[in-house]
């Protein structure tokens, strides 16, 4: 580990460059010994420069602000805590490490500088300062190798790439609103300016040097500092070196067709979201970036604008979440504001048009693939009426926010969801209850022997026409058994399923589907919802020897927060090679449509060519693909 040391606050002046415009008095004082009145005048310096600007803050942030004054902290989903007078920042109250490294991040300093801004009481900022006085006394550099007193394995918690990343990025964020309270002294000025500077020197010699999204969350961090203070003698070689390291780690996790390679929708958005504000960094500091990395960015809102479902939600694939809608109010819905964003940040329309569903403005294709991620769309329109599929099998992902699930969906109908993803509930502090959610054997795919699958997932055909789309993926499941999924949306109107075990494995084979909260009928080979305004119909084909077993399951829709739900587990009679059709049939109203499918006689596993036969609505169609040509086929049979 490389030797650190913090900038002791008198030395603050040393590493300062005081030859730029505006700060002739402080170099003077400087010039004369004078460190108080060269602080003080650079303190005049940035307040003239981050000029304070009307802010409205909202009430609930005003009520975080008043707890932080108070020494209460919070982290949903867990109701606030109080640390008394003596902060002991390693305290972990909720049992959950996400709540230490919360507060680590001092996620609690923007509400502070909101609520002096939109009130100008001085207690936020004096509560600032003692906070931030107290943690950096607590947290020297020389501390950066240490151990949490609790979470033992996660050596130099305090100093960690995105504790490090995050918690200057807070600051940043703050720092030009709490300058101009009284509080704010000249003395602290030097605390906070030898801390900002410790936060760089940590970056630059132990950066993460990882590919992952904590490697960009932690760049970003040191960019902001970078052009907060742009005094620092050492400003112009950390943006450089913040470019270099950026467009390397940030290319690398990013697929060509523009997702991010966690699989999870938070870390695309996040990786994202600082990937384009280092990028503005480094445009204001006159340092250009290379057009591919403009382009993936372009790429990733690309991919949200494909994926977003019909109430503007994101997927829940992996450490995935979607909040639960609460307004008819579009612009209240989670992607709107990002999908408005888009269309000003690209000079696109399609991305706003998305958001407030303008059909003069949306292209006529709804399906979309994204091969090299193993993401899926097959949707019939854009309405929040629409019938919506997303389908996920991925390469191994870089990190361990991806759940061994490939092959799994999410199903949308009609106006509700009717086939959500278990969700991931929490991380670390619940092993069990995290575990039970991660489980292959909770997600819509194939199992054996209810084991979890390994994640090796490739793309083998996509096809999407004006009638119906197709894919055609696979994962390396277990050793000795491959998991082949074929899906036609045929009519776009209903899902045809051709699951194949290919291999020699033994064990039980079991196809499992998991529903939306609510009642669930379970009748011979089918099992549907009973919702009053829209439901799905999951049907086997009477053909294939299965049988059905109702089970018990979770559905949780953000960290902390779930609730029970109904799943069904086909059951194979056979062992691999082996194969299951289902349909899956999303409907209006109460009344289940009669459909029938069956395997056609001499059926060989895992062949390139198949070709069935289904009827569903009082219509037959004759559905087929052939993985060796490539093609796919879906005809309506008359009479």
């Amino acid at each position: 580990m490389t030797e650190l040391r913090s900038l002791k606050p008198e030395d603050i002046l040393t590493v300062l460059d005081l030859s730029g415009e505006g700060l002739a008095k402080v170099k003077t004082a400087a010039d004369a010994g004078d460190r108080l009145g060269a602080l003080s005048a650079l303190l005049d310096h940035y307040r003239a420069t981050y000029l304070l600007t009307d802010v409205t803050a909202n009430p609930a942030t005003i009520v975080i602000a008043d707890n932080v004054v108070n020494h209460t902290f919070q982290r949903v989903p867990y109701e606030p805590v109080n640390y008394g007078a003596q902060i002991d920042w390693e305290w972990d109250p909720q049992n959950d490490i996400e709540w230490v490294a919360t507060v680590f991040r001092f996620y609690w300093a923007p509400p502070l500088a909101h609520a002096f801004a939109a009130t100008g009481d001085d207690r936020y900022v004096q509560a600032f300062v003692e906070l931030a006085s107290d943690w950096i006394s607590k947290y020297p550099l020389e501390k950066h190798e240490e151990t949490h007193s609790k979470y033992t394995h996660w050596k130099g918690f305090a100093w960690l790439d995105i504790q490090t990343g995050r918690r200057a990025s807070s600051i940043f964020s703050s720092f030009k609103m709490l300058i101009h309270g009284k509080s704010f002294t000249p003395e602290f000025l030097g605390v906070l300016l030898a801390s900002l500077y410790d936060h760089q020197v940590k970056t630059e010699h132990i950066p993460m040097n990882k590919i992952h999204n904590k490697a960009v969350f932690e760049q970003r961090g040191f960019m902001n500092i970078a052009t907060l203070i742009p005094e620092f003698k050492d400003t112009v070689r950390w943006l450089e070196m913040a470019r270099q390291r950026t467009e390397e780690i940030f290319l690398a996790q990013v697929t060509t067709d523009g997702v991010q390679r966690e699989w999870s929708y938070g870390y695309h958005n996040g990786v994202l979201n600082d990937a384009k504000e280092i990028l503005a960094q480094l445009a204001t500091a006159g340092i250009a970036v290379s057009d591919v990395y403009k382009e993936r960015i372009r790429l990733m809102h690309d991919y949200i604008f494909a994926v977003a479902t019909p109430d503007l939600g994101a997927p829940m694939y992996g450490d995935g979440s979607r909040p639960l809608i609460e307004s008819d109010d579009r612009s209240t819905w989670p992607l709107y504001d990002t999908l408005m964003e888009a269309t000003a940040y690209l000079n696109d329309a399609k991305y706003a048009a998305r958001a407030v569903l303008d059909g003069s403005q949306l292209p006529s294709q709804t399906s979309y693939a994204f091969p090299e991620a193993g993401m899926y769309v097959l949707r019939n329109e854009w309405g929040t009426d629409a019938i919506h599929m997303g389908l996920h099998c991925s390469p191994l992902a870089i990190s361990g926010h991806d759940h061994p699930d490939n092959g799994t969906f999410e199903l949308y109908g009609y106006g509700r969801w009717l086939m959500p993803d278990s969700g991931f509930y929490v991380y670390g502090h619940d092993a069990e209850a995290r575990a039970w959610h991660r489980q292959t054997s909770v997600h819509q795919t194939l199992t054996l022997d209810g084991n979890d699958s390994v994640v090796d997932g490739r793309h083998l055909l996509w096809h999407s026409d004006d009638a119906f789309d197709a894919v055609v993926v696979e994962n390396l499941s277990y050793e000795g058994l491959t998991h082949r999924r074929t899906i036609w949306f045929v009519d776009r109107r209903f899902y045809v399923l051709l699951d194949e075990a290919i291999g020699d494995a033994s064990g039980v084979l079991d196809l499992h589907f998991q529903f939306a909260p609510g009642d669930v009928a379970v009748e011979g080979n089918s099992a549907h919802t009973q919702f009053d305004d829209a439901n799905v119909l999951v049907q086997a084909a009477d053909n294939v020897p299965v049988s059905i077993t109702q089970e018990a399951g979770w559905f949780a829709w953000q960290y902390g927060f779930r609730t029970e739900r109904q799943a069904i587990r086909l059951a194979h009679d056979g062992q691999a090679p082996a194969a299951f059709l289902s349909l899956v049939i999303p409907y209006k109203g109460t009344d289940a449509p009669a459909a029938s499918i069956n395997l056609p006689d001499g059926f060989v596993v895992g062949a390139d060519r198949v070709e069935l036969s289904v009827r569903a609505f009082g219509h037959e169609w004759h559905i087929a693909r052939d993985l060796s040509a490539q093609t796919a086929s879906c005809q309506l049979m008359e009479g």
